[in-house]
């Protein structure tokens, strides 16, 4: 048999961070929600499972639910009926009369089911030789462990767990985790995994396990091209094939400060990774040359169009070392005000004070330089 399993759908999710684009990543994130039902249907699976987090919220609007719901009667309608198989994820929570018990959801062709219940539920499937379980993450419950209340059908020929949950490592800290003993010992065929937004093999102990990412890009950040699991199963060990649905892709790039003469020297270098399906993250970093003012606000201005969205964060530093070599004379204006700016940037009391001290500095410096003509 042969399954596609996806994860953190996030359907209109309101992506704050993209401000004007925020709307058109929706738009991007509906379109590869319909490419992963088409490949669904294109390579003809038995199974399509949603391994948590079709909705960004436990409340989804109507138009948002009837919209996806449609795509899914797509699935069941197919000849022969494609079984759905939806889990509540952490954005989209189970709870008792929630959203999983609404109308709309009771509703659906019996080809569609939902994992909830408050210790999760098994849903057999005769003409597959398969059962399915899930554990859905609870809207009123911490430290779950969702693997470890699922046990296999000895009546099945091939056993799926689905599970929302974060692969449990020293660094991670979740309302949910899953380890790998647990893996190991759940005695499914294959587990379908969600919560992370990145496409990882999670597998143990001969168990596989997929966490497939995000069918496109949640934003910010450092992300390939949003992805789906192709999974073969009943012949000899799952066979897995990463299908990219998504268009877009994030990047974080890192400027040194240091090594720009001013602003145009900053549009140069952001310009030089121009794609329209990039959204790109650029930290300016490192000691700026005193006196050296970026227009960081231009940037965006002067590259419009050149990605599909572009952020600037300054997080570089005056390098105040350069003033001490001038020997400025505190009797002269530069002087005294590089004085007065030193002090306020000992003296502020948080980050966000300091950079505002610091900006003042830079600025200051360059205005004063320009009308005395160096110092």
């Amino acid at each position: 048999m042969k399954l596609l399993h996806t994860a953190d759908v996030h359907l209109d999710a309101p992506n704050g961070s993209l401000g004007s684009r925020a709307a058109d990543l929706r738009r991007r994130t509906w379109d590869a929600w319909e490419r992963t039902v088409e490949a669904a249907l294109a390579q003809q699976v038995q199974l399509f499972v949603v391994a948590g987090d079709l909705f960004d919220t436990r409340t989804p609007a109507a138009k948002t639910v009837d919209r996806a719901l449609k795509s899914l009667q797509r699935l069941a309608g197919a000849t022969p009926a494609i079984h759905v198989i939806l889990l509540p994820g952490t954005h989209d929570c189970w709870s008792e009369r929630g959203f999983w018990d609404s109308p709309a959801i009771r509703s659906l062709p019996e080809s569609v089911h939902v994992l909830g219940g408050p210790r999760g539920s098994s849903v057999a499937l005769p003409h597959l030789g398969a059962t399915v379980h899930g554990c859905p993450h609870r809207c009123d419950l911490q430290g779950q462990r969702p693997l470890c209340d699922l046990r296999p059908d000895s009546d099945a020929g091939i056993n799926i767990g689905v599970i929302h949950a974060s692969p449990e490592r020293g660094d991670v800290q979740d309302g949910a985790l899953v380890s790998g003993s647990e893996l190991t010992a759940s005695g499914m065929d294959f587990v379908a995994l969600g919560h992370w937004h990145r496409w990882q093999d999670c597998s143990e102990g001969g168990v596989t396990a997929i966490m497939p990412g995000s069918i496109e890009v949640p934003g910010f950040g450092s992300w390939d091209r949003g992805s789906v699991a192709l999974v073969t199963l009943g012949e000899g060990p799952p066979k897995v094939e990463r299908l990219e649905v998504g268009t877009l892709q994030a990047r974080e790039l890192s400027v040194d400060a240091g090594d720009l003469r001013g602003t145009e020297d900053l549009v140069a270098a952001v310009e030089a990774h121009a794609d329209p399906d990039l959204l790109l993250d650029v930290r300016l970093t490192g000691l700026a040359p005193a006196g050296t003012v970026l227009d960081l606000d231009a940037v965006p201005e002067r590259l419009s169009g050149a990605f599909f969205a572009l952020r600037l964060t300054d997080r570089s530093h005056p390098s105040l070392e350069a003033l001490d070599e001038e020997h400025l004379d505190p009797k002269l204006t530069l002087g005294r005000f590089v004085e007065l700016a030193r002090a306020r940037i000992d003296a502020a009391c948080d980050e966000q004070q300091r950079r505002i001290a610091e900006r003042a500095l830079q600025i200051g410096v360059s205005m004063l330089r320009r009308r005395e003509g160096g110092q």
